[in-house]
């Protein structure tokens, strides 16, 4: 017979389901393990992005280094924009800053300082333009007239202070002064003397006169004569002829009448007496 196996009696597991509890200590210990993982995992990533910026501006700065040995940054252009009066190149010398030198050494400071001291300017602005382009951004003083003499043109300001000088007439909205005997100019910036003196100012007075009525842009041409009389000559072709200031002050009035109705082609003689002489050109 077969003898049957007797199963023993299953012993109880005596499994503890409740976690075990840490003791301050271990607590500590734990938390200082854990910090010096996060401490090192801090430092590993400030590396990675101190690396990965060094490489950035390493790239930059090779690249900046060939195009500099290839003329990349080397001025090819200089702009001047805003001038009516003075010529373009007249300014570009006065600023020192010369095609094909380094945008990076341009002293734009020392350029501002070197136009201002050569030309008569109200406003002044250099910039660079990267990578190869310098601008130069100005407002000239204001003409009140240019001074026509010895086939030269002086703009001067309503004080006397010369603007640019030149062989040919570039601002066609100012009149243009005839019949000097002497132009003596020291520098532009400086007030220009006029010959014969008391003759021109009373030029000058009739012109800031015509400013302040918005007239100046309406007289084409003012002529000192040779019979000592001075001629107003207007864009639509009037002549008003006058003995002195005085005599443009009296016929103030008529003049403007005569400007607002555009009277074209006449020659207006109010140094003749008491009414004005109208006859045609």
């Amino acid at each position: 017979m077969k003898r049957s196996k007797q199963k023993k009696p299953r012993e109880k597991a005596n499994i503890n389901t409740q976690p075990q509890k840490l003791t301050k200590q271990e607590i500590r210990e734990q938390r200082r393990r854990q910090r010096k993982i996060n401490k090192r995992k801090r430092i590993v990533k400030r590396l990675t992005v101190f690396l990965i910026i060094i490489g950035v501006i390493g790239i930059i700065s090779f690249g900046a280094y060939e195009a500099v040995n290839l003329g990349v940054f080397n001025v090819t252009e200089i702009e001047v924009v805003g001038n009516e009066i003075i010529d373009a190149q007249t300014v570009i010398d006065a600023s020192g800053i010369n095609v094909g030198e380094s945008i990076f050494l341009v002293d734009v400071n020392q350029a501002n300082y070197n136009i201002h001291a050569l030309l008569n300017l109200n406003d002044l602005e250099i910039s660079k333009i990267m990578p190869n382009k310098i601008l130069i951004r100005m407002v000239e003083s204001t003409p009140i007239c240019a001074v026509n003499y010895d086939n030269k043109v002086y703009y001067l300001t309503e004080d006397k202070k010369l603007i640019e000088d030149g062989e040919y007439l570039r601002k066609t909205d100012i009149p243009l002064v005839f019949g000097s005997d002497q132009v003596t100019v020291s520098e532009i910036g400086k007030e220009v003397v006029v010959e014969p003196y008391w003759r021109f100012d009373t030029v000058m007075n009739i012109l800031i006169d015509l400013k302040a009525d918005n007239n100046l842009n309406k007289i084409s041409e003012v002529r000192m004569t040779d019979v000592n009389t001075y001629e107003i000559v207007s864009k639509n072709g009037t002549v008003f002829v006058l003995w002195d200031y005085g005599n443009y002050s009296d016929n103030k009035a008529y003049i403007q009448s005569n400007l607002d109705k555009n009277t074209s082609n006449m020659i207006i003689n109010l140094a003749a007496g008491t009414k004005p002489v109208i006859k045609p050109r």
